[in-house]
């Protein structure tokens, strides 16, 4: 009886210091890495200082957020700084006076991010096509967002031609309402989206309309929660709740991977041993994840109507406003790393089929026959066009446009 409860008491202690191990593990690490949650993230408190600086810089009351007329950034690049600059009707910057037949709209894919003013695609193709194309693409945008944009700009009457230019995972962003669930800690990245209803889709608008909706946020969380597909399939799947034992052997391998990894920095750094490649592994393993679901979504009926009527929607209202529509898909890196091993594209049937109702050009194919890693910066990302790939697209574009005489 004595040994039977020795045992007993061994194997509580055991799970004792291995539940306080793990509290504090995660605790100290979330600070660092934004993919470790706990139930304190339900409810973020925003720092007034970060929130004025998003507010005045990039805030959105429509859209969540959007490149800001007549502004410039910088941010860090592959080689140094790299600068940006957004005219007066929100286009990125292209000198040049020929006048303008191609709108874009999109995600930072196309933007350019990782590429001087004079390195984007955009710009390349208006050097081979002799007119200008605008670029209003904006980071981290879902297609939802990008068309919602496309609505709202005043172009001339010389477009003739847009093109809404994404990556495949595209297809997470259009089911999310607040970025914080999706790509956790990004708290600020609060957006509408559309749903299907009754077989329409109805728009459901940012919840975060003007500066002081973020301070009551807790009186809106339980209506953001409903309508974002990833608060129950992700961020509460991933959220470390006590016991913290148990939410680290709910997703056993996620979590040991991290761990390792976490763990492996610290030990390297206390040897006074820095390596660049293994201070960003934690979070090339997140990014390589993230496209893995994104891949999976492409299997799913629900995910793909979605995604299916935003397309036909822009379809729709492109050629109400006269103007020629071109959906472009331009993989990240990490999609061509995956399809590369796998030998199957998992989102190449569903594009083949929207070439029915309008003009699809996805490049995935034809980087796959090039070398595809030179096209990228191998950012922690998951990979942004260099230069190199961002004349690639435009070659391919170029092509595509006086092929089908699109203008």
């Amino acid at each position: 009886f004595l040994i039977n409860v020795f045992f007993i008491i061994l194997i509580f202690c055991l799970f004792a210091i291995l539940e306080l191990f793990i509290y504090l593990f995660v605790n100290y690490f979330k600070k660092e890495f934004q993919w470790l949650i706990t139930r304190d993230d339900e409810s973020p408190k925003f720092n007034e200082l970060a929130l004025d600086n998003f507010i005045s810089s990039s805030y959105d009351p429509i859209l969540g957020w959007v490149r800001k007329p007549n502004s410039m950034g910088v941010e860090k690049g592959e080689k140094g700084e790299i600068k940006y600059f957004i005219d007066s009707n929100g286009s990125r910057r292209i000198e040049d006076n020929e006048e303008s037949i191609i709108a874009s709209f999109g995600d930072s894919y196309t933007f350019c991010r990782q590429a001087e003013d004079f390195e984007t695609w955009q710009y390349f193709l208006s050097k081979k096509i002799h007119k200008k194309v605008l670029n209003f693409g904006v980071g981290n945008y879902g297609i939802d967002q990008a068309l919602i944009r496309y609505n709202q700009v005043k172009l001339d009457n010389s477009i003739k031609i847009v093109i809404m230019g994404v990556v495949p995972e595209t297809i997470c962003r259009i089911h999310s309402y607040w970025k914080h669930y999706l790509e956790f800690g990004n708290t600020f990245a609060f957006k509408p989206r559309y749903k299907i209803e009754n077989g329409k889709l109805r728009l459901l608008n940012n919840p975060m309309s003007n500066k002081n909706d973020f301070s009551s946020l807790k009186e809106k969380l339980h209506m953001i929660q409903d309508s974002d597909d990833f608060y129950n399939t992700k961020f509460k799947k991933y959220q470390f709740r006590f016991p913290y034992l148990l939410s680290f052997i709910r997703n056993f391998n996620r979590n040991l991977i991290l761990f390792f990894y976490l763990f492996r920095v610290k030990i390297y750094k206390f040897f006074n041993i820095f390596s660049e490649q293994f201070d960003s592994k934690a979070f090339g393993f997140v990014m390589k994840q993230n496209i893995f679901d994104s891949h999976q979504m492409y299997q799913q009926k629900d995910k793909l109507e979605l995604f299916k009527s935003i397309l036909l929607k822009f379809n729709a209202d492109s050629k109400n406003n006269n103007h020629k529509p071109c959906l472009l898909i331009i993989p990240q890196l990490n999609d061509l790393r995956i399809i590369s091993e796998s030998r199957a594209s998992p989102y190449k049937s569903f594009f083949n089929e929207m070439q029915n109702y309008l003009d699809v050009i996805d490049l995935t194919e034809d980087m796959l026959n090039e070398d595809y890693q030179s096209m990228y910066i191998d950012d922690v990302y998951g990979g942004h066009l260099s230069k190199k790939g961002n004349i690639f697209v435009s070659r391919q574009l170029s092509k595509y446009i006086l092929d089908k005489g699109l203008y």
